[in-house]
């Protein structure tokens, strides 16, 4: 039965005598010539489970010159013997090949055993051919096999619109000029294949003096693992300006998706190194350069929200002009508020606030006064429908989404934006039974330091801060625009330097960071994390939710925490005391200083205690020798 099923598969292909792995594999061979652009392939007798002992069935697909392949696997069901799917059946993936033909020296790119949710189910070709080998043992399980699709590609989907560097493997340079186009894609070496290993790949954008260059990465698919990026072996750097030596403010690794970056000037510097042995399929990237709008103010034309709060340019008469547009590039903090503060605002009325950040910088909103119109005895529920509300939106996989909703006379907690754009709106209802509310007032900001004030960020981090035992031996930190709501797809790094005989204890005040134990990516949590080592994450258990930490003391004299959102849910964060002592014990006596470097006098373990309490609380402390 096996045999005549796989031999009436072979009707639906052209079937060539290819050099193969061994000389017992058989053949079916896909060929674009012939006008099979795509098509549909499986495994023997599919979608009866195929039979044991099948040495090695080779399926060849030859695309023209021109042309890439992609295959697609809509289901899958190979027997798994371990983890590393090396020994009994697998399939083999051979995707980087030059001519349509394999041997045995030839190397795999990929092997796949088990379910459809234990494999990668999208596979491309790096040149217009692709094979893969399919075989079983002696052991009978059942399974049913696969079943796929194919398709061949043109390639010039996939170069990049800039000029390749002589000398060098993968760097590209854009220049803009006006003979040259003001947007393109660039892609990751050999994409969408995966990429190779051991690559450094340097992208160099360079605009004209009244351009910035704004970057959005559609799709990023490095190494597959719940990993901060701080381990990760493969990952993309973003710094604004010319070269590596430019401030970072990007740092992609694992997966994402609509990532967007805008330089600060004309000059944009991203850097892609690959050092991992299980390799991605890469990223996909856009970029443009724009043009610095300076226009900044209100009365600028009137919008409407449309398609969950995408604003698009409409005419309405009797429209209270209210807009207003902001960039860092003009102004880096001010105030904005609702028509006619502190005076009563009008009924219906809608107005929308327009934030740009350049660089690293971040939009933090604060709000100052907040009294808006609810009907009487009216319960208003989470997501303020139906009543006058101020809306947050920030881009997310990039589509504008609801970031927060606030209404009622309950001051909001101050918000930060997760990228370089947030919009503010203000709605109001078409009639109003009271004109005695007077609206909102805020300030706004373009912050590069996340909200955190006074501690010392580390140059080579888009969000890092180091804290040195010689320069202040206690004090407090926390997490990005606290007290208010940390922003979305973030990671802090926080390292705590001692002296060799010091060790650092942390002890965590305020604890809000949405998340289900074990705080893992299945879960969707952010979490918190640590580590006393600088080349490898800890095995300490994350905290997130209910699972707030204790009392943390470092292994030796460095110590490490990594705060990470991710782009579902907000909370407040956290606020810790961080404290060094001496490793010789909490017996011993120490000087600790407070929050302005000034020494306390010299304090046995017995006072340490109540000094830590009162500076967690904010309190002076006044001691008596």
């Amino acid at each position: 039965m096996a045999v005549l099923t796989f031999f009436m598969c072979l009707q639906f292909s052209l079937f060539l005598a290819t050099k193969a792995v061994n000389a017992g594999c058989h053949c079916i061979v896909y060929d674009s010539t012939f006008g099979n652009d795509y098509g549909m392939f499986t495994s023997p007798n599919w979608p009866v489970p195929y039979e044991d002992n099948i040495d090695c069935v080779l399926y060849t697909f030859q695309a023209h010159e021109d042309e890439i392949v992609k295959i697609n696997f809509t289901d899958f069901d190979v027997q798994k013997s371990n983890s590393e799917c090396h020994l009994g059946d697998y399939v083999r993936l051979f995707l980087h090949l030059k001519e349509s033909a394999v041997d045995q020296k030839t190397q795999a790119n990929s092997v796949l055993c088990g379910k459809m949710a234990d494999i990668i189910q999208t596979h491309y070709s790096s040149s217009s051919a692709l094979i893969f080998e399919f075989h079983t043992d002696w052991k009978i399980g059942n399974n049913t096999g696969f079943r796929g699709t194919y398709r061949f590609l043109n390639k010039s989907l996939f170069l990049n619109d800039g000029e390749p560097l002589f000398g060098t493997k993968c760097d590209y340079q854009f220049f803009r000029s006006n003979k040259s186009q003001s947007k393109g894609y660039f892609f990751s070496p050999l994409y969408p294949s995966i990429y190779p290993r051991n690559v450094k790949c340097a992208y160099h954008f360079m605009g004209k003096y009244n351009e910035r260059v704004s970057i959005n990465f559609e799709k990023v698919r490095l190494q597959l693992g719940d990993i901060s990026c701080l381990y990760s072996e493969d990952k993309i750097k973003v710094h604004d300006g010319k070269d590596a030596r430019s401030p970072l403010i990007g740092q992609l690794c694992n997966y994402y998706d609509f990532v967007e970056f805008l330089s600060s000037g004309p000059d944009l510097y991203i850097e892609f190194k690959s050092q991992s042995h299980f390799a991605g399929q890469g990223f996909k990237a856009a970029f443009e350069f724009k043009e610095e709008n300076l226009n900044v103010g209100f009365n600028l034309p009137s919008t409407e929200p449309l398609n969950n709060g995408l604003l698009l340019p409409v005419i309405e008469e009797r429209r209270v002009h209210c807009d207003m547009w902001v960039t860092s590039a003009v102004s880096k903090n001010g105030t904005i508020a609702s028509p006619n503060y502190p005076e009563p605002y009008p009924s219906n009325v809608h107005c929308a606030y327009h934030f740009t950040a350049r660089g690293g910088e971040r939009v933090q909103i604060h709000f100052t006064d907040f009294d808006l119109y609810i009907q009487a005895h009216s319960n208003t529920n989470r997501d303020c429908e139906g009543v006058d509300v101020v809306q947050a939106f920030i881009k997310i996989k990039g589509q504008i989404e609801v970031l927060k909703n606030f209404c009622g006379d309950a001051l909001p907690p101050q918000v930060m934006s997760n990228g370089p754009y947030m919009i503010m709106e203000f709605h109001t209802n078409k009639a109003k039974s009271s004109t005695s509310y007077k609206g909102f007032q805020a300030t706004y900001r373009f912050v590069s330091d996340f909200g955190i004030n006074g501690v010392r960020q580390d140059p080579q981090s888009v969000c890092g801060f180091i804290f040195n035992s010689w320069e202040q031996t206690n004090g407090t930190f926390c997490s990005p625009n606290h007290p208010g709501l940390y922003p979305r797809n973030t990671e802090c790094y926080y390292s705590f330097i001692g002296r060799k005989t010091e060790r650092v204890h942390i002890t965590f005040t305020d604890f809000d960071v949405e998340g289900v134990t074990p705080c893992t990516e299945e879960t969707a949590s952010d979490y918190i994390e640590f580590s006393s080592s600088r080349s490898a994450v800890s095995k300490v258990a994350r905290h997130c939710g209910l699972n707030k930490p204790k009392t943390i003391e470092s292994e030796g004299d460095f110590f490490l925490v990594t705060f990470r959102s991710n782009n579902q849910f907000d909370g407040m964060g956290f606020k810790a005391f961080y404290q060094f002592m001496n490793k010789t014990g909490l017996s011993t006596t120490r000087w600790i200083r407070d929050s302005a470097g000034n020494p306390y006098y010299n304090l046995s373990s017995i006072l340490l205690t109540a000094v830590i309490l009162f500076e967690i609380m904010d309190l002076k402390l006044i001691l008596v020798t």
